[in-house]
């Protein structure tokens, strides 16, 4: 493949619809995926806390849930100060598997941080945070953030991959029965992948001393993902004193994003997030 040598086209791929920035993450390289793109919720310049966070919307890897676990996210972040970036990532539906979406969520944090200044952030602040498959992707992406998925196509970068923190609601996390998400499982690797691709992207199996800043959130009673998938995550990361938390709760479901169930033991999850930013430190 020829080789393409890319430092920065983020300014060069951004249209504006409905007064959202939006950034064609692929536009100039080798990727032919016009889908893949960031939505951009820019925070009040006096409150500015100078940090972005890309948001991943969750769908078994097949769909996306863009408004709810998405854009209304975003407004969220940028309320309390963040300059927000929503992902598009490519899907199953669309025919992509592994490695395409890491390959999206690892050229979105490669570019927002080599365009730190355009958005007012501080290089090397750029947070993560996924609902279910997108608890899985981010999951991933502060998992195997030493592992380089840009370079076998072409694109060489500066900046480390490594999120500032990261954050995995009612996440996917193992690709193994009795607890794993069957549907997210084979539109992230196939029906038929092999015995090493079910082990990797099973994170419970891959975390690694390295990993920083990681918080779970989770309801005992998810309809959709056992919640013995977060159990699984943070029994690993404990094990290996991985700085983490675990939020466990027992009513709250899944799927519900920017909107819970005012009456679950979730309905202030947003703010237990923040609170838990503050805690480690990452904001004030």
């Amino acid at each position: 493949m020829k080789k393409i040598f890319i430092y920065s086209i983020f300014c060069l791929c951004i249209i504006t619809s409905q007064a959202q920035t939006k950034i064609k993450i692929w536009e100039g390289t080798e990727i032919r995926s016009k889908w893949s793109e960031l939505t951009v919720f820019l925070p009040d310049s006096a409150k500015n806390n100078h940090t972005a966070v890309i948001i991943c919307p969750g769908g078994s890897y097949h769909h996306l849930g863009m408004t709810h676990e998405g854009y209304e996210v975003a407004k969220k972040f940028a309320a309390e100060g963040f300059t927000a970036f929503v992902l598009r990532y490519r899907i199953g539906m669309l025919g992509y598997h592994h490695p395409a979406m890491i390959q999206d969520i690892q050229r979105s944090i490669e570019l927002v941080n080599e365009n730190n200044i355009q958005y007012q952030i501080e290089k090397g602040r750029v947070g993560l945070i996924g609902f279910s498959a997108g608890g899985h992707l981010v999951g991933s992406a502060a998992t195997f953030y030493n592992e380089d998925y840009l370079e076998s196509i072409g694109i060489k970068h500066h900046e480390s991959l490594k999120p500032l923190f990261t954050v995995m609601m009612y996440p996917v996390v193992t690709m193994y029965q009795p607890y794993g998400h069957v549907r997210s499982k084979n539109n992230l690797i196939g029906k038929h992948s092999s015995d090493s691709m079910v082990f990797k992207m099973s994170l419970e199996k891959s975390v690694h001393i390295g990993m920083d800043h990681i918080l779970i959130i989770q309801a005992k009673d998810d309809p959709v993902v056992q919640y013995n998938n977060a159990v699984l995550m943070d029994e690993a990361m404990t094990k290996l004193h991985i700085n983490h938390q675990l939020l466990l709760f027992n009513t709250g479901g899944h799927g519900f994003g920017a909107f819970p169930d005012q009456n679950s033991d979730m309905k202030d999850w947003f703010s237990d997030m923040l609170n838990w930013l503050k805690k480690e430190q990452i904001i004030k």
